[in-house]
C-alpha cells in the first residue's frame, strides 16, 4: 500500500524546520532525515511553480532578465499585482503529496517518537506537530500498526 503525507505547499518549510529542531535518536532520527529530504524536494517543486507563475507578470530586459527598481521586480502592468498575489496564494494552498512508502519503517519510528515526544511544544511548533501527526496517523493507525 502506498503511503503518503499531504501538506499544503505553504506548510512544507515550517514542517521541515520543525522536524530539524526535534531531539530524536536512532531510527526516528533517520526517519526525520528522510522526511526532511522529501519535504525539500517538494519545496523545490513549489518554488519552481512560484517562479513559473510570477515570471509573466514581470518586465524583462532584452536579455530575458527581470527588471528591478529599488530592489523589487517591476510589474508589466501595475493593475495586475492582485492577480499575481491571488495566484500565488492559491498555489500556497495546493496540496503537496509526499510519497514515502520505501521509508515506511523509518517514518513509523518517527511517528512513534512524535507520539511519545516528551518536550513541550508551543506556537507554530505545536500547530505543525498537530498537522504532521494527523497525516502520519492517517497512514499508521488506520492499518492497525
Amino acid at each position: 500500500m502506498t503511503k503518503t503525507i499531504e501538506l499544503q505547499n505553504a506548510d512544507l518549510v515550517p514542517t521541515g524546520n520543525f522536524l530539524a529542531g526535534l531531539k530524536l535518536k536512532g531510527k526516528a532520527s533517520r526517519g526525520r532525515t528522510k522526511l526532511i529530504k522529501l519535504l525539500e524536494a517538494k519545496n523545490k517543486e513549489y518554488n519552481e511553480d512560484r517562479e513559473e507563475i510570477r515570471d509573466p507578470y514581470f518586465l524583462h530586459d532584452d536579455k530575458g532578465n527581470r527588471v528591478t527598481k529599488d530592489n523589487n521586480y517591476v510589474l508589466k502592468d501595475e493593475t495586475k499585482g492582485s492577480d499575481l498575489n491571488k495566484e500565488l496564494a492559491d498555489l500556497a494552498k495546493e496540496k503537496a503529496v509526499i510519497e514515502f512508502t520505501e521509508y515506511s519503517e523509518k517514518l513509523q519510528a518517527l511517528y512513534e517518537a512524535l507520539a511519545n515526544y516528551d518536550y513541550e511544544l508551543s506556537n507554530t511548533d505545536a500547530l505543525v506537530y498537530d498537522l504532521l501527526m494527523d497525516e502520519l496517523e492517517n497512514d499508521f493507525e488506520k492499518e492497525g500498526k
